[in-house]
């Protein structure tokens, strides 16, 4: 009796044995693929609840600030701009456009309409005594009439610029004159000055002031640039940015009458254009205001 009731339990046993055999083979029928794909579910638990680094935490937007990562790091939040809606370093082409905004709108450059469209003839003589005509200079490529002023000092500190202009761009057609209005200066003083600094520029004595005052002029070293045959202005005001009251560079930035020279010589079309000028007042006696 005692061995046919072991019997039945090992029988009973070996039953539920093989039952679980059975179940783990059905299980280990499943396809290569599926059980790859089970496989990661059951290591990847256990590393996401253990892990202490936040390395696989999405980047934070651009613009703004992790505090999490702060904290982590040992980072002051204080010294920190905390603005959401902070904006990246402007580009290289933002900058340059902001600089040629600020040069557009410089101080002293106007729109302003220039004190005359058109120059009038005139004849006058120089400080050695030759006349000059200015409707007969024809052959020029273009023509640069200066105000003169003896004893400017801005005058004075551009000489090398007016000769540094003459030398490149009187080989190439442009002619080079100044235009003396100042009653007090004879031509005798004019060329012991001009002799001085070195300057061959033709300085023409406006006696009566018949021909500056209509021009419009205003200051020593003021400058026109026009264009001949046409004697159309295309250009007033000092020839560069080099030297103002108090303030003289060793280059200048700006090269105003150089760059319309340039144009007219290459055969472009020139707007005509206005920069305030600075040097020493011209004084016209029959000027109203």
């Amino acid at each position: 009796m005692l061995n046919r009731m072991l019997t039945t339990t090992a029988i009973a046993a070996l039953a539920a044995s093989l039952a679980a055999c059975s179940g783990g083979e059905t299980a280990s029928t499943d396809t290569p693929a599926q059980t790859a794909a089970a496989a990661p579910a059951a290591i990847d638990a256990p590393i996401a609840t253990t892990s202490a680094e936040p390395t696989s935490a999405p980047a934070p937007a651009a613009g703004t600030v992790d505090s999490a990562a702060m904290d982590h790091a040992g980072m002051d939040h204080s010294a920190m701009d905390m603005s959401t809606d902070a904006k990246p370093a402007p580009a290289p082409v933002a900058m340059e456009e902001e600089q040629q905004s600020a040069t557009a709108h410089a101080p002293g450059i106007t729109n302003h309409t220039l004190p005359i469209a058109r120059i009038a003839n005139f004849k006058l003589k120089d400080q050695s005594g030759k006349a000059y005509e200015l409707y007969k200079m024809t052959d020029a490529k273009a023509i640069v009439l200066t105000m003169h002023t003896k004893g400017c000092p801005i005058g004075q500190q551009l000489t090398p610029d007016f000769k540094e202009l003459q030398a490149k761009y009187e080989a190439k057609g442009v002619k080079f004159l100044m235009l003396n209005s100042n009653l007090y200066d004879t031509p005798a003083a004019i060329a012991e000055e001009m002799k001085s600094f070195g300057s061959t520029i033709p300085v023409l004595k406006d006696a009566d002031q018949k021909v500056g005052e209509p021009l419009g002029v205003e200051r020593a070293t003021e400058t026109l640039v026009i264009q001949p045959g046409t004697w159309k202005v295309l250009y007033q005001g000092p020839i560069n940015d080099r030297v103002t009251y108090g303030r003289a560079r060793a280059k200048a930035d700006m090269h105003y009458v150089g760059g319309v020279v340039d144009a007219m010589l290459a055969g472009q079309a020139v707007t005509p254009s206005f920069v305030a000028p600075e040097g020493c007042i011209l004084v016209f006696d029959n000027r109203k205001g």
